[in-house]
Formats: C-alpha cells, sequence, structure tokens
C-alpha cells in the first residue's frame, strides 16, 4: 500500500491545495493511504478529519517579524518539532511526503529529507519564502505556481511550472443561472467583492464609500466576513445601486460564474480561482503578508494584462471607484483583461500535480515495486 504523508496548514492558503491534491491522488488510488501533518491551531484541525483523511498534530513555531524576545525560544520549538517529525514518520512510514508551506511544513519535510523519503514542495505565491527555498535542496520535485518564481531558485531540473490546484466545482458555471440562483439581476454587470472566508475590514468601508461615487451602475455581490455583514447589510438596504451581502458565499463557482469583475485580497488560492474562471480583477494586496507576498502576486497578474493592482497605501473610496468604472465603461479592454486572466489560469492544476506524485513515486520505487488500484 503506498502512504503519502501531506505536510502543510495554518491558513486556507496552505492547507486547501493539499487537501485538493489528497482527493485527487485518493479518486486516483482508492487503496492508498493519505494523511497529514498540521497544527491544533490552524484551520487544518476543523477543516481535515471530516473529509475522512487522518491528521496528526506537531508543535511548531514560526519566526516573529514583530517579537525578537519571542524568537529567543525558537530553537526549542524547532527541537522539539524535529523530534515530533521524526517520530510521526517512523511512525507512518509515508513513500512520499508533500509539504505545501506553513509552519509545520519545515520540520516534516526536512527530516524526510533526512530519512530520504522522497518530496514533493508545492508553493502557492509568486515570491516563495525563506522555507521554501532551504527545503527546496532536499525536494526530488519542486511545483510552483507562477514562472516569475523561477529565478529564486537555482535548481533548473527540479522546478515544474504547474499552478495552485483548486475546486473541481468553481469552473464552468452559466452566468445567467448563477445571477437568479444569486439573487441578483441578469442584466446588470456584477462586481463581486470579498476578502477571504474572513472578510477583509478596510476593503469592506473603502468598497462602501464608493457605491456613492460608482458612476457606471451595475450591482454587488458582497462577502462580507461575519464581523462587518450586520453593518454592511444594514447600510446597502436603501443604496441606488443593488447589493447582495452575505458574511459568506457557500457555492463560490456560482459567485465567480455571475461575475463580471472581481474586487479582493491577492492570496495565491484566490487568485488561483479568479484566474482559473477567467475573471478581470482588482487586486488589493493585504500589506502584512508574509515577505508582502500578495503584492508580488498581484503583481505577476498586472504584468500580463489580467488584473490592476491597487495598494493599501493608495486604496480610496474614489480610486475605488474610478478603477471599478472604468473597466465596467469599456467592454474591450475588460474582454482582453478576462481573455489574460483565463490564460494564466491551470484549472488542472491538482491533476497535474498528482502526476508528478505518481511520476515521483515510480522513479525512486521503480515501476513494478508498488502496486496500487487505480479508480479505473
Amino acid at each position: 500500500m503506498i502512504k503519502v504523508m501531506f505536510a502543510g496548514g495554518k491558513t486556507g492558503g496552505h492547507i486547501f491545495p493539499a487537501i485538493a491534491m489528497a482527493k485527487e491522488f485518493k479518486k486516483r488510488f482508492p487503496q492508498s493511504q493519505v494523511s497529514f501533518a498540521g497544527t491544533e491551531g490552524g484551520m487544518e484541525a476543523r477543516i481535515v478529519p471530516p473529509l475522512g483523511f487522518e491528521l496528526s498534530f506537531i508543535r511548531t513555531k514560526g519566526l516573529s517579524r514583530r517579537s525578537h524576545l519571542s524568537n529567543l525560544l525558537l530553537g526549542i520549538y524547532l527541537f522539539k518539532s524535529l523530534c515530533q517529525a521524526y517520530r510521526l514518520l517512523n511512525l507512518k512510514k509515508p513513500n512520499l511526503v508533500v509539504g505545501t508551506g506553513g509552519y509545520v511544513s519545515f520540520p516534516v519535510v526536512f527530516v524526510a529529507g533526512l530519512k530520504r523519503i522522497p518530496i514533493m514542495l508545492q508553493e502557492q505565491n509568486s515570491y516563495p519564502g525563506i522555507s521554501t527555498r532551504f527545503l527546496a535542496h532536499f525536494a526530488d520535485v519542486l511545483c510552483l505556481s507562477y514562472p516569475e518564481s523561477i529565478i529564486y531558485f537555482g535548481l533548473p531540473g527540479k522546478i515544474r511550472v504547474i499552478g495552485n490546484p483548486i475546486r473541481e466545482d468553481l469552473v464552468g458555471g452559466e452566468k445567467d443561472q448563477a445571477r437568479k440562483k444569486l439573487r441578483l439581476d441578469e442584466d446588470k454587470k456584477t462586481i463581486f467583492v470579498f476578502g477571504g472566508s474572513q472578510g477583509a475590514h478596510s476593503i469592506n468601508m473603502i468598497m462602501l464609500e464608493s457605491l456613492e461615487l460608482l458612476k457606471s451602475g451595475g450591482q454587488v455581490l458582497w462577502q462580507t466576513g461575519e464581523k462587518d455583514y450586520s453593518e454592511i447589510s444594514d447600510k446597502t438596504k436603501d443604496r441606488k445601486i443593488k447589493c447582495v451581502v452575505s458574511p459568506f458565499i457557500e457555492d463560490m463557482g456560482s459567485a465567480y460564474a455571475a461575475s463580471d469583475i472581481v474586487v479582493s485580497r491577492a492570496g495565491a488560492l484566490t487568485l488561483a480561482e479568479i484566474t482559473a474562471c477567467g475573471k478581470p480583477s482588482i487586486l488589493i494586496p493585504f500589506p502584512f503578508a508574509t515577505a508582502d507576498h500578495q503584492r508580488h502576486n498581484a503583481e505577476a497578474l498586472q504584468k500580463q494584462g489580467a488584473a490592476r493592482m491597487i495598494l493599501q497605501n493608495d486604496l480610496t473610496p474614489e480610486r475605488l471607484a474610478q478603477e471599478i468604472d472604468s473597466l465596467l465603461a469599456d467592454e474591450v479592454n475588460l474582454k482582453n483583461m478576462a481573455d489574460q486572466s483565463k490564460k494564466m489560469g491551470k484549472p488542472k492544476a491538482a491533476s497535474l500535480l498528482v502526476d508528478e506524485m505518481e511520476k515521483l513515486l515510480k522513479y525512486k520505487r521503480g515501476r513494478q515495486s508498488w502496486k496500487v488500484e487505480s479508480a479505473g
């Protein structure tokens, strides 16, 4: 039986790509054993177990960029996490370890390298972090999401530019049906605003003020997050522009299908979804993201003409309204941006990443030494 362990978590940007790959691998090889290594305080603790995957916890801590005092104990935490990773890998005996980022990825991948367990790394962002750049030397295969990331690695033989895996149900929805389902007018241009699953307070507040400045009309589909929902819902009831407001949108496939432009942060997973759906976007990178990676992500799309970027310091109601109006008023430019976004999209990334996992397993173990019943 082939055993695969995914190491990553803390945020959705690290755990959802791992889940997408795990599901695809399990679908392809039903008899395989797929497990996860994560942290108790991460998003994986509540998301992974209900999916039927075994999750083991490792206590770990990352480098703090704000408190030098807390970094004094980092060596102790690192040593303990490496010991836990060593015990876990001895117990589970995976044939392959896949690292997707987050603090927990480091000790598991590092120990896997020492134990000569095959390793695949999947980097979501265009600007890879220090940990990924270090661990890449232990990896057999390094899967990147953006070609811009190649310059940070001197390992051409290991690199594959594949993209970020997304959920299968996000792509291919019909615009009219999606708008009807979401209680939107079928004949109006639609602006989809969201800041991730938790919402983005600063974007919400600026967008609220922008509503009175918009000249292009249209309508707004708005995922606010729980904290801002009551306020945004109350203050958009009597606006001249129609707003359909929700704290969280479960059916993101319909949300993307219904939209003409997307206003959002620039997390790697969000951009993978936007480009897979071929949507033009106005991106507002989160300024406190590690190594400013969201700005690098947004710049990659802007460079290809798929998006426009507004830095947080430049974000005003007037600027946001101007960008939205200029896009909605220019059908030719809007279509060109949509085409460029679609070109950057990698809707088959999960399948291609599992292809790389399969190739690595066969290469390391020999074609005759592992036999797994595939799902047809």
